[in-house]
């Protein structure tokens, strides 16, 4: 923190605002955005965008979800709506692609069940 970070009061002032953080997030290509990314557009570290991110979310201006082991994903709160999420597959966004995955995975636990029971008699 340098001198140039206080205001006249000596408090510190954060050269990047709450705003500045809603900004990126308001003209993401994405519905949602890491922190990461975040930070990339920032001239602050991905630690202080993360501990920024989580007082915005502990204000209710943004929401989080954890989308692997160490994953978050952020998005503004508009309206108690979550993103679609969709949105980021382009021509995939409106088929049935979830459906056949699920499907797929489906039948592929039957086949490991089956080959299980060959093998090990269960």
């Amino acid at each position: 923190m340098s001198e140039s970070d206080r205001d006249g009061g000596g408090r510190y002032t954060p050269s990047v605002t709450d705003a500045d953080i809603l900004g990126i997030l308001e003209r993401a290509s994405a519905p949602v955005m890491t922190a990461a990314e975040v930070a990339d557009e920032l001239p602050i570290g991905r630690s202080a965008v993360r501990k920024r991110l989580v007082d915005l979310h502990e204000q209710e201006t943004v929401e989080r979800k954890s989308v692997g082991a160490r994953s978050v994903v952020w998005w503004i709160v508009e309206d108690d709506e979550t993103p679609d999420f969709k949105s980021g597959f382009g021509s995939f966004a409106e088929t049935d692609l979830e459906e056949q995955v699920e499907k797929a995975s489906n039948e592929l636990d039957q086949g490991v069940e089956e080959r299980q029971d060959a093998l090990f008699g269960h």
